[in-house]
């Protein structure tokens, strides 16, 4: 096994080599790894439904896949993603997440629920407008199906966050929350949770314990590891359940030809 071992080394090694002695004669094309094929008002970085035979798309079905076959007593149904800090792509994560779950053959119902009641932007990301949503479930009592938005993408349903609130984090922890949770839970396979950053307030780790668990996302290069054991502690000190991580913003530029058998 080690002679194998150390061939294939060989010739990775080569490989490589030659690539770079290619590039720096400008002989190697390269191409985004991700590009805008749909006219859409919903962001390019939704690749899901940009380009979703990218190299991006096809790491969110990697997640789906880990996510789904994550070995549990109870079926992880509702799951919250948050971060440690803003601007780590949790947002973006948790919409390309949800859009891979409803595209996938077994054709399961999935709710992406906008749960940031301070600074909601799902639908900025969806290039939506919404004027009623979560808050309002939650305040009011206004039916679930009063709330929901069709993007037009078979299988997902969207929860927007609705109206901002001054104490989102005593209302995420209400009965009411708990109870909805319940109700959404029969009607849908999968939700998602879009949540604020843990350490910046209390509402991922209050809404994320009512919940199957929490995905944290951080972002490479960036988040310190001290940060994210913080942030990590906070979660547990709210007895949430962390199922996984997801590393975000990696910026790499892949030979056309690597990827021309997609």
């Amino acid at each position: 096994m080690g002679k194998i071992t150390e061939a294939l080394k060989r010739v990775a090694q080569e490989r490589l080599e030659r690539i770079e002695r290619m590039d720096k004669k400008g002989e190697v094309k390269y191409e985004f790894i991700a590009r805008k094929k749909v006219e859409s008002n919903i962001d390019p970085r939704i690749v899901t439904v940009h380009d979703p035979d990218s190299p991006v798309a096809e790491q969110y079905r990697v997640l789906r896949t880990n996510f789904q076959a994550i070995n549990s007593k109870s079926p992880l149904k509702a799951v919250a993603i948050t971060s440690s800090t803003h601007s780590e792509g949790k947002t973006i994560t948790a919409i390309n997440l949800a859009i891979t779950m409803a595209k996938d053959f077994n054709n399961k119902n999935i709710l992406l629920v906008d749960a940031d009641l301070r600074r909601a932007k799902i639908c900025k990301y969806l290039g939506v407008e919404a004027d009623k949503g979560l808050s309002d479930l939650i305040t009011n009592g206004l039916a679930i199906d009063d709330a929901l938005l069709d993007i037009g993408i078979k299988n997902l349903a969207v929860l927007p966050a609705g109206k901002a609130l001054h104490n989102p984090a005593e209302l995420l922890g209400s009965d009411k929350v708990r109870n909805l949770i319940s109700q959404l839970k029969t009607r849908y396979d999968y939700i998602i949770f879009d949540t604020p950053p843990i350490i910046s307030v209390t509402d991922a780790g209050v809404l994320g314990a009512q919940t199957d668990g929490v995905i944290m996302a951080i972002q490479a290069n960036r988040t310190q590891k001290g940060v994210v054991k913080h942030a990590e502690a906070l979660l547990r000190q709210a007895h949430v359940k962390i199922i996984g991580y997801v590393l975000t913003n990696i910026q790499y530029h892949i030979p056309a030809y690597i990827y021309r058998y997609l």
